[in-house]
């Protein structure tokens, strides 16, 4: 869950919002300033609009916002100003953690070819569990596939971060129970790596490189990056 915000003085917003049960949910915040104090009340309710829209279209995350605040009334100089502004932000958010801005890649339709030695797919199989996925290496995100299965059952070892995320899916949308036992992906869903997405599907900790096998092939996802390091 994420919420954008803006104020003066920023220790009295974050008292604020430490007191709404709303707001309950919010673990860190990442406050965004100006070198040369040159961001005018305009120029901010601009940057927090665009933010939640940014936001919005990534669907990477649940926007807490309610409403969507007025942010094309500045002149156009200052729009190009902020749009360099946001750009640079979207270069430096990531650094720190922060990807909820960056869309999910779409993944290439059509003229895919599976056993391509650029962008195969990867899969897993564990019958057992009822796992079955299909994922793609696409702008340097790991995208698990619309219509993957995972397992609903988490060990204690299931990484906080992860668990979160799988919750706010379930809250979403995103994915969804079948059965008792397993949960299925409506929309493609990028992680950080293919651990990353290894441990979302199994619920426990996994190693995405010898889980995830090149579609149609005998590699694993970690043997096929060797080999293309070898090229």
């Amino acid at each position: 869950m994420v919420y954008i915000g803006e104020g003066d003085d920023i220790s009295a917003r974050l008292s604020s919002h430490s007191r709404d049960d709303d707001k309950a949910f919010w673990e860190r915040f990442i406050a965004v300033t100006n070198k040369d104090m040159n961001l005018t009340k305009a120029h901010v309710k601009y940057l927090e609009g665009r933010l939640i829209t940014l936001l919005k279209e990534a669907k990477k995350s649940k926007v807490t916002n309610k409403t969507d605040p007025n942010f094309d009334r500045l002149p156009e100089a200052d729009i190009s100003d902020m749009e360099s502004f946001l750009e640079q932000l979207q270069l430096v958010l990531p650094v720190v953690g922060v990807d909820f801005f960056r869309k999910v890649p779409s993944s290439p339709a059509g003229n895919f070819v599976a056993d391509s030695a650029e962008a195969p797919a990867f899969t897993i199989q564990h019958k057992r569990k009822g796992i079955s996925a299909t994922a793609r290496e696409i702008e340097g995100e790991f995208v698990v596939l619309a219509g993957s299965t995972g397992d609903l059952k988490e060990a204690a070892s299931f990484h906080e971060r992860l668990k979160n995320l799988r919750d706010q899916h379930l809250t979403v949308g995103k994915i969804s129970k079948v059965g008792d036992q397993t949960f299925e992906l409506l929309e493609d869903i990028a992680f950080s790596s293919p651990s990353a997405a290894a441990v979302f599907l199994f619920g426990t900790s996994r190693n995405g490189r010898t889980d995830w096998q090149v579609q149609g092939k005998t590699l694993n996802y970690g043997e096929w990056k060797e080999h293309l390091l070898k090229e």
